[in-house]
């Protein structure tokens, strides 16, 4: 993710102002087969990783962070958020 795309600086501002709260809304503004490219992954997989954002490794979101231009934890932490707000079949949402 050598190369600035805006669309990534656009990311980041919503981001920051917290318009972006999970990680499947990053990919509004930021296109799932640029990023899947450069991760070099295979697009099923990516989409089958946005829908469930805990099974991206570290180091994948650390290269998407480094791209935005935001800290990893703050798109782990956005993970984590999203991961809060599922509730899995037979289990309750945690509160």
């Amino acid at each position: 993710m050598d190369k600035v795309d805006n669309r990534y600086n656009v990311a980041r501002i919503f981001i920051e102002k917290g318009e972006i709260k999970t990680i499947e809304q990053i990919f509004e503004y930021i296109p799932k087969s640029v990023v899947s490219r450069e991760l070099k992954t295979n697009n099923n997989r990516f989409t089958r990783l946005i829908s469930d954002p805990l099974e991206f490794k570290l180091i994948e979101l650390s290269k998407i962070a480094r791209a935005i231009g935001v800290e990893t934890k703050v798109l782990v932490n956005l993970a984590l958020q999203d991961e809060n707000k599922r509730t899995k079949p037979g289990r309750k949402a945690n509160r």
